[in-house]
């Protein structure tokens, strides 16, 4: 190499390895950052969206979770209500947050797994705008049946089914309860009548009434119809007892078939950029209060059993879920846009 040549190459060399130096420190920098960020994480008010309005099972949930952070955090945990759109507002409004675990929102599984087949045009995308954080709380499902109806078990229900072919009811098309008893259907091999509703109160109602055969109902609403003997209850739709019913069968023991786990559980999600080691101490939080004698105690008045669990247990409950309902719509062609 000439002289002249050599001369040339040092400098660029030169300040090749120092842009390469700095951008080295740069990252470190930004990593030690990112680190002592999560260490300090929270110091000042989180909030979390619930995507409907107040008093609902989504609402009540998140509001536990709240308070229990709160004491466990020493900081203020807020919930904001921002209903609209089928979920669309409040979820919208953290995808648009910043990612730095001071917004989150609480969703449950129809947001998640279902809706996205659902509505085609929403104006994000759940898997790709949010990540997840953990599973908060489940209410079980339940079976019943009207008691003009004459059985006792679900597989005299299936016998009777076959029969004849009977009706259920749902608070709307697309719900998880409309999904899980057509999931029913399919696995008992029986034909049903599809009654949708604009409430699980309504819906449930005309069970008893004996307008309707049967519907799958969460298990909260549902008690107080069991309890008074306005409807029968035929099983846990799920594949373990809960444990807020425990002497009530699941569908699996009295049949010997698996309907899967029909059960209506929520899960707390935050930006996508947000940082996995952020979204794991966060987990973390959510599953020491959830599964806390004190939150047990409160959750179970509710009819809700605390879960927790971390970022990828959500991710993985999500993609089951998705795969089971997502099957179901496709098989239905059931598009709400």
């Amino acid at each position: 190499m000439k002289s002249s040549t050599l001369s040339l190459a040092v400098p660029r060399l030169a300040r090749g390895l120092a842009s390469t130096l700095c951008a080295g420190l740069a990252c470190l920098a930004s990593t030690a950052h990112a680190q002592k960020a999560v260490e300090a994480y929270p110091d000042r008010p989180v909030r979390i969206v619930v995507p409907y309005g107040a008093g609902g099972a989504a609402d009540l949930l998140a509001r536990v979770l709240a308070e229990k952070l709160a004491v466990e955090w020493g900081q203020p945990v807020v919930v904001e209500n921002k209903p609209g759109g089928v979920g669309t507002i409040g979820i919208s409004s953290v995808v648009k947050a910043a990612p730095d675990g001071y917004t989150l929102v609480s969703v449950p599984v129809s947001d998640l797994a279902v809706n996205p087949h659902l509505y085609r045009k929403r104006p994000f995308d759940i898997a790709k705008d949010l990540a997840p954080v953990s599973q908060v709380g489940a209410v079980p499902n339940v079976l019943v049946v009207s008691n003009g109806l004459g059985v006792h078990d679900a597989r005299g229900l299936i016998a009777h089914a076959k029969a004849g072919r009977l009706s259920y009811s749902s608070p709307g098309i697309g719900s998880q309860a409309h999904l899980a008893a057509e999931i029913f259907a399919e696995r008992a091999g029986v034909s049903l009548l599809h009654v949708p509703y604009n409430s699980m109160s309504a819906a449930l109602a005309d069970v008893a009434g004996g307008q309707v055969d049967m519907m799958i109902a969460q298990l909260p609403t549902a008690l107080p119809f069991i309890r008074g003997g306005r409807v029968k209850a035929l099983g846990i739709v799920a594949e373990q007892r809960s444990p807020l019913a425990p002497d009530m069968p699941t569908l699996k023991e009295t049949t010997g078939l698996s309907f899967g786990d029909a059960v209506s559980w929520s899960g707390l999600m935050a930006p996508a950029a947000t940082p996995l080691a952020l979204r794991e101490k966060i987990a973390r939080a959510v599953t020491k209060v959830m599964r806390s004698p004190e939150a047990r105690e409160t959750l179970a008045g509710q009819g809700t059993v605390g879960l927790g669990g971390t970022p990828a247990e959500l991710a993985a409950a999500i993609a089951e879920d998705s795969r089971r309902y997502g099957g179901v719509i496709k098989a239905l062609d059931i598009k709400l846009d």
